[in-house]
């Protein structure tokens, strides 16, 4: 059979396209509703909450950690200037699995934090610590504390090229 398009006769299969597009066709326009996917959605089948529109991974990750972190040791007492402006800024210390505190501070008041210091000996210095200099949720940078003075003096950046 020849065409009229101007390809070649491929034979079998291209009447069985033509027909099948034909009776697919007739068959939709005949359909007073047309039914796709997987129907409508179940009643809540798992128990669970939804899924929150709008909370990042990395949040719902941080909420998760901290309702799992131990609380800090008792009598921890420190306080933490995060951005450098001479006025300490509101914390949360979480206790560590290796028995030191994570200090966490939001510096830029997002609600997210951008701040995660550690103090791993309980001297109330931070040894280490991340920050989130951009308000991305993507902690680019670490400082150290090589010289143990409670100030941070080297600085290696977490995720080079990106």
């Amino acid at each position: 059979m020849a065409r009229n398009d101007g390809y070649e006769d491929l034979g079998a299969w291209s009447e069985f396209g033509t027909v099948s597009g034909m009776v697919a066709a007739r068959t939709t326009e005949s359909l007073t509703e047309a039914h796709t996917g997987l129907g409508d959605r179940p009643d809540d089948l798992d128990g669970l909450p939804d899924v929150t529109v709008g909370v990042s991974a990395a949040e719902a990750i941080g909420d998760l950690a901290a309702e799992l972190s131990p609380p800090p040791p008792k009598g921890y007492d420190n306080e933490v200037d995060a951005d450098g402006d001479g006025t300490l800024d509101d914390a949360t210390y979480r206790g560590r699995a290796d028995g030191g505190v994570d200090i966490l501070v939001d510096v830029d008041g997002d609600g997210r934090t951008d701040f995660i210091g550690a103090d791993t000996d309980l001297d109330n210095r931070v040894d280490h610590a991340d920050y989130d200099k951009d308000g991305d949720g993507v902690f680019e940078k670490r400082m150290f504390d090589d010289d143990g003075d409670g100030f941070l003096d080297r600085s290696v950046f977490l995720n080079p090229g990106s």
